[in-house]
């Protein structure tokens, strides 16, 4: 099995716990709303749906130590859990990401070229899109925000788990918000339709 094929059978399964979670939140938003005198239709909840689910599968893999979802569903083993504060932090940009690229180009190692850098951009890509998607008035500033929190939380959080901490990451996964707020904007010109059906009414 690939590396990416390992990484999307990981991201699969721990989508479903976001999936439960917005089952068990329904009430609680659908009282909300009717506080407010608002609604949501069904293409709103499927669009949250796919967020719930993919906000769950981001934090499963990037918040647990290194391998651990490896082990638990493709090893079929114990996970081991690290002490704190074991993984490498670069606070310099760009100097990590270019070692590892002329190391991967050296080795022959393709696929974790792929998933260093273009990978980066691609898992954030979806918050942008989601949060202006969501957003009753969106806006670029709030999206690119919300993608550099969001890393942001994750780079500081890897510190407890063993993970490397780069600044890289943080640079590549906002770049990756902003992307997709411009698929956000492609979206509203071509389906203006389905952008607005997915605003509360």
């Amino acid at each position: 099995m690939s590396l990416i094929q390992e990484y999307l059978v990981q991201l699969t399964v721990t989508t479903l716990f976001g999936a439960l979670l917005w089952l068990a939140s329904y009430p609680w938003r659908k009282t909300r709303r009717s506080v407010s005198g608002r609604r949501a239709g069904a293409y709103r909840e499927g669009v949250l749906l796919a967020f719930f689910m993919f906000l769950s599968g981001l934090f499963a893999l990037t918040l647990t130590p290194p391998n651990f979802w490896m082990d638990i569903l493709i090893l079929r083993r114990r996970p081991t859990l690290p002490a704190p504060f074991q993984g490498g932090v670069n606070l310099i940009p760009l100097r990590e990401s270019w070692r590892l690229y002329c190391y991967y180009l050296k080795i022959g190692f393709g696929e974790a070229i792929l998933l260093n850098f273009l990978g980066n951009i691609v898992m954030f890509l979806p918050i942008g899109l989601f949060s202006a998607l969501l957003s009753d008035k969106p806006r670029y500033w709030k999206s690119t925000l919300y993608t550099f929190g969001t890393s942001l939380f994750i780079e500081v959080f890897q510190l407890f788990v063993s993970r490397g901490t780069d600044v890289d990451d943080l640079l590549l996964n906002t770049v990756g918000g902003i992307m997709g707020y411009w698929t956000f904007l492609l979206l509203r010109r071509y389906f203006p339709q389905f952008a607005q059906k997915c605003q509360t009414l």
